[in-house]
């Protein structure tokens, strides 16, 4: 963020430059009303108000060329920010379902880096550089008279110090109401990612009801917190409008002695005008400033968990033999490990099918295989290298994954197939074909080239656990990690499934799978069951099967002939 906050401010020298050149422009209208009131109406020249007028119309257009340059600038600098914090913001929203924030709630990291983008292009900004423009205008008022430039020293001062009181009295409500604004929304998108269910089950008035609490108590704390805003902005124009009365007086009473000319007191209430524009805007926009600093803390929450170091190397998997030895891992935030001490090795060629309870620590034993966590004790490696510390990018050329759940991205089946990379034609037909899905994608009207996204083509779920059963297979990986890959199939689909399995098995390639089908079960050559977070048995899957079956009084006698 450090390094963002450093791109973003490259265009600072640009931005001060052109303030400081629109609070010279800012002079043009002010000393035209003066020359107009102390020159032309005393001499009455005519052509003298015309190279006035003139000079008036290149000045104005001048500052409008350099309002534009300043936004540009302003807009250059928020896209630097969002560009330099978009790839570490994507990995933190991809990895928030696995990392719990500090706060409890999951941040939306994306989110976030487009409101910052905004704050820094929008007004906010603009005010404080806005403050260039003081120390010239200060020196234009006291050039004028000392009195014109003690009196909008004191005005600064005045409103300088209602600013600093206003964002005292209000961060730590603005703050809190954009927290509290942040949970419901979070809150709102976990409800609505399971609308279905809700629907279904006639848990719509409830959940609109939960809605209904949580929003009224936000806005009640967003509507104090404005409250007190709106208050204090008020005040702030009011002691602005009090400050003109001020300066007014000032100038009547200066002209009154023959200290200053007419022009002087008009000019000196237009630049007033302008000195004291930044801070009423700074008072308005406090609340932006606020928020801004609550998203720029929640971003830097999401992305202060460092990721796990990957090695750059490209590595080799000739064998592709899974190594897991006393495997221990505590999930952030957790009381107990989900895994204890697991010891097991999957040889290239051979099936293990890990069964076992709900919360027997079934998915995240895969979640570790595949690396996406480091372990807390004990290794999981894959030709004797740390499957954690492999870079992503080669690590997938060895692996493949089936999910239990499986949400399409935006693109053609093709490259859905080839993971998103550019697809190799005849590896994606055989990874359609092992996948049973080539004849579907021969009915569609554009084939492979069919594009695909949540909100586009229409998938049966079935269909879905096919095309991400083939992304698994796309570039014949070493080892295949499936996530209950028949959840959605019917008899056909487990069919081609165990199909697949064999393939990959006659290939010398190692297979992990978490299944409750007894066909899948069958499909194995080990099983591994898990029992909270430890091995309950392992071994050759017939001999698994029989002790699972095995009444508990023969299974005594066992232990008791073993003892003996």
């Amino acid at each position: 963020m450090s390094q963002a906050l450093a791109q973003a401010r490259a265009v600072l020298p640009l931005l001060v430059g052109v303030n400081v050149l629109l609070a010279f422009a800012a002079l043009a209208l002010p000393l035209f009303f003066m020359q107009v009131l102390d020159r032309v109406l005393a001499t009455g020249s005519e052509a003298t108000l015309v190279w006035l007028g003139a000079g008036l119309v290149v000045a104005l257009l001048v500052q409008g060329a350099l309002d534009l340059l300043r936004a540009r600038s302003l807009a250059a600098g928020g896209a630097r920010l969002a560009h330099a914090l978009a790839g570490p913001a994507f990995d933190a929203a991809a990895t928030a379902a696995n990392r719990p924030m500090p706060d409890g709630t999951h941040a939306q990291p994306m989110h976030d880096v487009r409101l910052l983008r905004q704050f820094a292009a929008g007004p906010a900004v603009a005010a404080v550089l806005d403050l260039i423009w003081v120390p010239p205008l200060l020196a234009v008022l006291a050039l004028l008279h000392p009195a014109y430039g003690a009196v909008g020293l004191l005005c600064c001062v005045v409103l300088l110090v209602l600013g600093a009181l206003a964002e005292a009295g209000t961060r730590a409500p603005l703050m809190a109401a954009s927290d509290a604004q942040h949970r419901s929304t979070a809150a709102q998108a976990v409800a609505l990612r399971g609308a279905e269910a809700v629907v279904a089950m006639g848990m719509l008035p409830a959940l609109a009801a939960r809605w209904h609490n949580d929003s009224a108590a936000t806005q009640a704390s967003a509507g104090a917190a404005s409250r007190r805003v709106k208050a204090l902005a008020s005040a702030i124009r009011a002691a602005r409008l009090l400050m003109t009365g001020a300066m007014v007086a000032t100038g009547v009473l200066l002209v009154l002695e023959g200290a200053a000319t007419p022009g002087s007191m008009i000019a000196s209430n237009l630049l007033l005008a302008r000195l004291l524009l930044p801070f009423e805007q700074i008072g308005t926009t406090a609340r932006e400033w606020i928020e801004a600093l609550a998203v720029w803390r929640r971003l830097r929450a999401a992305l202060t968990t460092e990721p796990a170091p990957r090695d750059r190397i490209a590595l080799p998997c000739t064998l592709g033999r899974l190594e897991v030895e006393r495997l221990v891992y505590l999930p952030p935030g957790a009381a107990r490990p989900v895994l204890r001490g697991l010891t097991f090795a999957v040889q290239p060629g051979e099936v293990l099918a890990v069964i076992g309870g709900s919360g027997a620590g079934k998915s995240t034993l895969l979640r570790l295989i595949l690396g996406m966590a480091p372990p807390n004790a004990g290794h999981v490696q894959l030709d004797g290298y740390a499957t954690h510390l492999w870079d992503r990018g080669d690590f997938a050329r060895h692996v493949g994954y089936l999910p239990q759940n499986f949400p399409l991205t935006d693109g053609t089946i093709a490259e859905i197939i080839a993971r998103l990379g550019p697809p190799d034609p005849q590896a994606v037909v055989a990874a359609a074909r092992a996948a049973g899905l080539h004849g579907l994608v021969g009915q569609l009207p554009q084939g492979y080239a069919t594009r695909l996204s949540e909100a586009g083509f229409v998938l049966s779920d079935g269909q879905r656990q096919r095309l991400a059963l083939a992304r698994a297979l796309y570039g014949e990986p070493r080892l295949l990690v499936l996530d209950e890959p028949n959840a959605h199939l019917d008899a056909e689909g487990e069919a081609t499934l165990v199909a697949a399995i064999a393939a990959v098995r006659r290939r010398g390639g190692a297979v992990v799978l978490v299944a409750h089908r007894r066909l899948l079960v069958e499909a194995a050559d080990t099983l591994l069951v898990l029992r909270d977070g430890l091995i309950d048995r392992y071994g050759a899957r017939g001999r698994v099967l029989e002790e699972i079956a095995a009444p508990p009084v023969r299974l005594a006698r066992q232990a008791a002939s073993v003892a003996g």
